[in-house]
């Protein structure tokens, strides 16, 4: 019994300590702030409001049948538009998170290459 709490004490004393251990990395690793100002967009993104149609406006009155339905049609033309913009904006972040993470790939590979150099030198 005094075993199985005395591994239970240890246990959690670790994952404290683990748990510590990764904030600290994490923290130091926020020392390096990133460009706010840095991009590698070649051109304004279009924003919402230059990409869809204005926000529809609701008719008067419901007694008139003509306005209703345009306003129908101008909500769904609306919707449909901005549709088309999420999923544009999706597959452009998409294509950004794969071509970053591309990128911290190779990084990574120029790096472990770098250390290797330099470890097989330092045992000659």
């Amino acid at each position: 019994m005094m075993k199985k709490q005395i591994t239970t004490l240890f246990l959690a004393v670790v994952l404290t300590f683990s748990l510590a251990a990764v904030g600290f990395a994490e923290e130091k690793q926020a020392e390096t702030p990133v460009d706010p100002n840095a991009t590698n967009l070649t051109a304004v993104y279009p924003v919402l409001e230059e990409a869809v149609p204005a926000v529809p406006v609701k008719p008067e009155s419901l007694k008139d049948a003509k306005a209703v339905t345009e306003y129908i049609a101008a909500v769904d033309n609306y919707l449909k538009a901005v549709q088309k913009y999420i999923d544009g904006t999706t597959n452009d972040l998409n294509k950004i998170i794969g071509q970053r993470n591309k990128a911290i790939a190779s990084a990574s590979k120029v790096v472990e290459d770098y250390n290797a150099f330099f470890e097989a030198n330092k045992q000659k």
